[in-house]
């Protein structure tokens, strides 16, 4: 038996698939584009996403680990599949039996991996990653020539393509990624004359800012989602066609309030009414994944005016002002993100309210409610 809840998360897939047209226009005709997909598509729902994603004309997609990739692939997926964390031993078998691209970076499971592909009398199609100054996983870009030579005596491992990826490119004009870049050309030129070898270094803040290394693949996460790399800036600095939040988050009024002068409110009195005031109780907290954070700093919306919250935000409740509102019921619905009668609250908003990014957010949020597919054009 299912029994909805007071409060659901609501996606949709044509915000979804709009975004991924934008950047696909904005990547170029000739470069491929992968959605990430991974952590459930930020929350977004995994199935749901990468449904969209294809619909739109996706043929590639990123995952972290296995799991994700073989439920992807028997979900009916029948793109490319990258599993960018590479591979417990134990599960090599799923990289053949699902067709799953693996992403590695380390010498050790490019041996266990060829040997694995030589033993059924295969041929795995295998990327390689780089650090050119992330300093997380990666080959050093000095072991290029070693690893060329390492593969051309791999018979199971075919070298499709060599990746890295960007620390900095939610700076429009980064050094950083000026850098980073020349390091990972110096790098492909180890293998630049393999016909077909594939280049991919951009998220979606190379994708959007730096577009003369796009090369024959970008890396597209949160701009498909509907959020630029550089938070609201991104937005307010965009010229060309904008993204479009494809998540909200809405619950409902439990109970109205009405509270005297100098009460505390919820745990510790970290707040204490400053006049009488009406308070409208919400059945949301951070198990629903809203922040404790946000306490005393978010607002939301009811009747599509801002409600600020007041006091520390509980496990599954908290208590936002609606004084200035008036005439709210039980049952009135309340956004906490997204549009309400003209008026908005997003991502980037609640994640500079409480010190994060709108990716912690949209994971946070998503992965603790019940998701509901809307349509909306």
């Amino acid at each position: 038996m299912s029994i909805p809840s007071l409060s659901r998360v609501l996606v949709n897939p044509t915000a979804l698939e709009r975004n991924y047209r934008l950047i696909a226009r904005r990547a170029g005709a000739h470069v491929k584009v992968m959605a990430m997909v991974k952590s459930d598509a930020y929350g977004h729902g995994l199935f749901t996403a990468a449904e969209a994603f294809a619909k739109a004309g996706c043929s590639a997609f990123g995952v972290a680990e296995i799991d994700e990739g073989v439920n992807l692939r028997e979900s009916g997926c029948r793109g490319e599949i990258f599993i960018l964390l590479g591979f417990d031993h134990g599960h090599v078998d799923y990289l053949f039996s699902h067709d799953l691209t693996p992403v590695i970076y380390t010498l050790q499971d490019l041996r266990r991996l060829n040997a694995a592909a030589v033993a059924r009398k295969k041929r795995l199609g295998v990327y390689l990653k780089f650090d050119c100054g992330m300093k997380r996983l990666g080959f050093e870009p000095g072991e290029a020539a070693m690893l060329r030579t390492a593969m051309g005596g791999m018979d199971g491992l075919k070298l499709s393509g060599i990746m890295s990826h960007y620390p900095c490119s939610d700076e429009r004009f980064s050094a950083s990624s000026t850098e980073v870049y020349r390091a990972f050309s110096e790098t492909f030129a180890s293998f630049g004359d393999m016909p077909g070898l594939v280049r991919t270094i951009c998220n979606s803040g190379g994708t959007l800012y730096f577009p003369e290394s796009h090369n024959e693949m970008i890396r597209a996460g949160i701009s498909l989602y509907g959020y630029y790399p550089d938070g609201a800036d991104g937005r307010v600095n965009e010229t060309a066609d904008l993204l479009e939040p494809a998540m909200s988050f809405t619950t409902r009024v439990l109970q109205v309030k009405n509270v005297a002068r100098g009460s505390g409110i919820s745990y510790g009195h970290t707040y204490r009414a400053e006049r009488d005031m009406q308070l409208a109780v919400l059945p949301v907290g951070y198990s629903n994944g809203y922040p404790r954070a946000l306490s005393n700093r978010a607002e939301v919306l009811i009747k599509g005016q801002r409600a600020p919250v007041r006091g520390r935000i509980c496990m599954n409740l908290c208590m936002v002002e609606i004084t200035s509102i008036g005439a709210v019921q039980p049952g009135d619905e309340v956004v906490l993100l997204g549009r309400q009668a003209g008026e908005s609250i997003d991502a980037d908003e609640l994640g500079t309210r409480c010190a994060t990014i709108s990716y912690e957010i949209l994971c946070s949020i998503g992965n603790n409610n019940e998701r509901i597919t809307i349509r909306q054009l």
